[in-house]
């Protein structure tokens, strides 16, 4: 656990994405053409709601947010990731989500442009990336995007248990099988439960999913959900791409194949084969999956179990499993 700790601190002083000079260029960039879009009006200033009769617009709107301002911070270089920058933007989003209804034009404005934003975001990421990929492990990376996920302003309804009581939501519990939060998410992390980056997705997955399964797609909740699952699923994309460079963590499960969970059970039985049943095995990948078996010298091989094919797999778990049952059964 002492490991674990120690991964996650160094996480979390861990900068990705930092803003230079080139990067706050092509921030104030994007921004300028955001702007310059015809949705972009309703947006470039602060909300003058007291000029418009909008009483309760402080009463909802606790952080306001336009794109003016952000303009002055890129100028007054405030901020010092990719991050911080995009979250004061999707603010000016989630206020107009919250303020108008999913039918108004300010709605469907801030929604249109949010989508527009996203894409540019994910160019600028990819550039980032391709720059200065950072040298922690999937999991810790893992670990940065849940601390960035938790940060976004559009997040707020997701960081804590749904009181279901409190809401008189009664029927969320039938509706809802499997509820899930940041927050259990972050306890997850924290407590090291996760032993792959695919069990740690799940789980975020699951916070956007029961959202729109209990609200629809169409209602705020929904709208946010499905943007943070966007933004979640390309960040992902980025840390199982350079999975493959990371000898600590597994790869990705990919349909058709074994999964994590079978493979981990099936080594855990070959630490109990002999040698005599080891050497029949891979005996069997040599007739099934030649690809799965590497030379190591002359009388020397592996097995590369993440490129056994699913039917191959199925024999030679199925053949461990009968051996390992054997031994108990002798003994």
């Amino acid at each position: 656990m002492a490991e674990h700790r120690d991964k996650r601190a160094k996480s979390s002083a861990f900068v990705l994405n930092p803003v230079d000079e080139a990067l706050q260029r092509k921030c104030d960039a994007l921004l300028k053409s955001l702007m310059k879009r015809s949705q972009g009006v309703h947006f470039s200033r602060p909300v003058e709601w007291k000029k418009m009769g909008l009483l309760d617009y402080p009463k909802l709107i606790k952080d306001p947010m336009d794109l003016g301002t952000v303009g002055d911070k890129i100028g007054r270089n405030a901020y010092p990731r990719l991050e911080a920058f995009v979250n004061d933007v999707r603010l000016v989003w989630k206020n107009a989500f919250i303020f108008n209804a999913p039918d108004s034009l300010y709605f469907k404005a801030a929604k249109t442009l949010s989508d527009v934003f996203e894409k540019r975001v994910e160019e600028l990421e990819k550039e980032c990336e391709s720059v200065n990929a950072p040298t922690l492990d999937s999991m810790e990376r893992c670990n940065i995007l849940l601390m960035d996920m938790r940060a976004n302003p559009l997040a707020e309804w997701f960081l804590d248990p749904v009181d279901h009581i409190a809401l008189g939501l009664t029927d969320y519990p039938q509706v809802i099988a499997t509820p899930m939060d940041l927050g259990a998410v972050h306890k997850k992390m924290e407590r090291a439960q996760y032993i792959s980056v695919d069990d740690f997705a799940h789980d975020a997955r699951l916070v956007w999913q029961n959202a729109i399964t209990y609200n629809s797609a169409q209602s705020m909740f929904g709208v946010v959900a499905s943007i943070l699952a966007q933004v979640f699923d390309r960040r992902f994309a980025l840390i199982t791409r350079s999975a493959t460079a990371d000898p600590g963590c597994p790869i990705p499960d990919r349909p058709g194949w074994p999964n994590f969970q079978q493979k981990k059970k099936f080594y855990d039985l070959c630490t109990r084969l002999t040698l005599a049943d080891l050497n029949q095995m891979v005996s069997l990948v040599q007739r099934g999956c030649q690809a799965a078996v590497q030379h190591c010298g002359d009388k020397e091989v592996e097995v590369d179990v993440d490129e056994l094919d699913q039917e191959t797999f199925n024999k030679v778990m199925q053949f461990a499993t009968s051996k390992t049952k054997s031994a108990k059964t002798e003994s």
